[in-house]
């Protein structure tokens, strides 16, 4: 009796063995197997770097393993518990080779305030503020982007560069100077740098098309600008019932007084149309051409006598226009100012009142 039992308890082990056997490669197969480095410091030292796949793997190379490894002794000498086991998660990103583009900073410019604070990134401008994080990079494209300075950024339309708040600093000179009888052209001659042009002013746009690397934009435009007209030499503007001249400044003794400034100021509030051609992936951000027309809310002369502080305003028409119109153009180049140009279709002057002069206006937008 006791014989058979020993040879049931034998065919019981022998079956169980079997069975485990069965079992085992299955379990084996289940999980997949995962890409790794092992690298093997004597016989109880090992360093082990796992990866999805080895397309992970290549990144170790962006990484400075000697930094990282000094500070890893660093941390265990500091440590106090004697244990063999030691888990503690480091923030690998500071031990990148190329940290140019992982450091935080704050830039504050012409072009507003930047910041940087891990991967997220914030822009404030005359446009508004744009937030940025690296995580949405899969959701970007060329279409979504729009330029702040001269670079494209996320904006759900895709709008115009020139849309937003603007400055424009500038010069202005004759663009035409026909000669006019009873009028001399050295008596009105502008000083090339110190005829300034201003203009402060807002755009909105619409998108008329879009493509792949271009679309095209409606700009509306509304500013209000300076005409600086600073004569070159002690001459100033004089107006009387029947037309201006430019007289000499001189004392009461009727002498030629030697002028710091003589100029004559000219402020408009203006409108534009400007059709616009946006690029994103060009060294050229944008090319915008249309037309502006002004209208005249005052003038008056500026005189300052050399040494002297006082300064002297004189306000009259001087029978200047009430209404400018034009020719406006625009370029824009990527990481450099815009450069723009107005060209005036009408003469400054009034008919028959003094010189038959055109005014052209150019320089940067710094928005």
């Amino acid at each position: 009796m006791k014989l058979k039992l020993y040879i049931a308890g034998l065919f019981l082990v022998f079956g169980m063995n079997v069975y485990a056997g069965a079992l085992k490669p299955a379990q084996q197969n289940t999980p997949q197997e995962k890409d790794s480095i092992i690298v093997t410091f004597g016989d109880r030292t090992r360093l082990i770097i796992y990866g999805e796949d080895r397309k992970e793997l290549e990144k170790i190379m962006k990484y400075d393993l000697n930094t990282l490894l000094k500070d890893l002794k660093i941390r265990l000498d500091s440590t106090d518990a004697d244990t063999t086991y030691l888990r503690e998660e480091i923030n690998g990103s500071k031990y990148l080779k190329d940290k140019s583009n992982d450091e935080d900073y704050v830039r504050i410019g012409l072009r507003g305030i930047h910041i940087k604070n891990g991967d997220t990134e914030v822009k404030i401008n005359a446009k508004g503020v744009e937030v940025e994080d690296e995580d949405d990079d899969n959701d970007k494209s060329d279409s979504n982007y729009r330029r702040t300075g001269k670079r494209f950024y996320r904006s759900g339309g895709g709008s115009s560069p020139r849309k937003g708040f603007n400055i424009a600093l500038g010069l202005n000179t004759y663009g035409t100077n026909e000669t006019t009888p009873g009028f001399s052209k050295d008596d009105y001659d502008l000083k090339p740098f110190g005829s300034r042009y201003i203009s402060l002013g807002y755009i909105a746009s619409t998108t008329i098309a879009k493509g792949k690397n271009a679309r095209l934009h409606l700009d509306f435009g509304v500013d209000f600008s300076w005409y600086n007209l600073m004569f070159d030499g002690n001459n100033t503007v004089a107006k009387d019932s029947l037309q201006i001249s430019f007289p000499l400044v001189t004392n009461e003794n009727g002498e030629e007084i030697e002028m710091k400034k003589s100029k004559l100021t000219v402020p408009y509030v203006n409108i534009s149309f400007m059709p616009t051609l946006s690029f994103s992936r060009s060294f050229i951000s944008y090319i915008s051409a249309g037309v502006y027309g002004g209208y005249r809310l005052g003038s008056y002369t500026k005189l300052r006598r050399e040494g002297s502080k006082d300064v002297d305003h004189v306000r009259k028409n001087f029978y200047i226009e009430d209404l400018r119109y034009g020719l406006s153009a625009e370029l824009g180049i990527r990481n450099f100012p815009d450069f723009f140009v107005n060209y005036d279709f009408n003469n400054l002057y009034q008919d028959g009142k003094g010189p038959s002069v055109r005014m052209l206006s150019f320089g940067v937008r710094l928005f």
